[in-house]
């Protein structure tokens, strides 16, 4: 990764010494070398599973403390959630071909490429759910249309 990172540099301080740029093919091979996966293949069951039985940090964001809410001990109360939806941007949607509710969502990377993981119930079994990996670029750059599916399984709901 050092190796990676100095040819990048080196590669910037030349073109800059000539006055150069660097050609977008390379700007955007040394930014996708640059993201390292937070989704494999190997380790989607357990990351689903934890989403599903925890929620996904977007299901839910606790409620700011207000009104001095404290117990008669003087210690605070337990925390107040508020339970949102899981937001899939409309490219990524029609991707999947579906329009049931998401359970959970994460962004991250896959195979180098920003990617968000949507699961959903499954939808011929209601003891499963489906996990979607599906490439994000679309969010960015709406001509593209629709998502590409990366990955798909299915897998028992915790």
């Amino acid at each position: 990764m050092a190796a990676a990172a100095a040819i990048g540099l080196g590669s910037v301080v030349v073109s800059s010494l000539t006055g150069e740029s660097p050609s977008s093919d390379t700007a955007h091979e040394q930014q996708t070398a640059a993201l390292s996966d937070t989704f494999s293949e190997g380790h989607l069951q357990d990351k689903v599973t934890g989403l599903v039985a925890g929620g996904s940090a977007q299901n839910e964001s606790p409620t700011p403390r207000s009104f001095g809410m404290e117990s008669e001990t003087g210690g605070e109360t337990a925390e107040n959630h508020v339970f949102k939806q899981p937001t899939v941007p409309e490219c990524i949607r029609r991707g999947i071909d579906r329009d049931d509710a998401a359970i959970a969502t994460e962004q991250g990377v896959y195979q180098g490429k920003e990617a968000l993981l949507v699961v959903l119930p499954d939808a011929a079994h209601d003891t499963r759910v489906t996990a979607y990996i599906a490439d994000a670029a679309c969010v960015k750059q709406p001509a593209i249309g629709e998502a590409k599916i990366l990955l798909q399984h299915s897998y028992a709901r915790p």
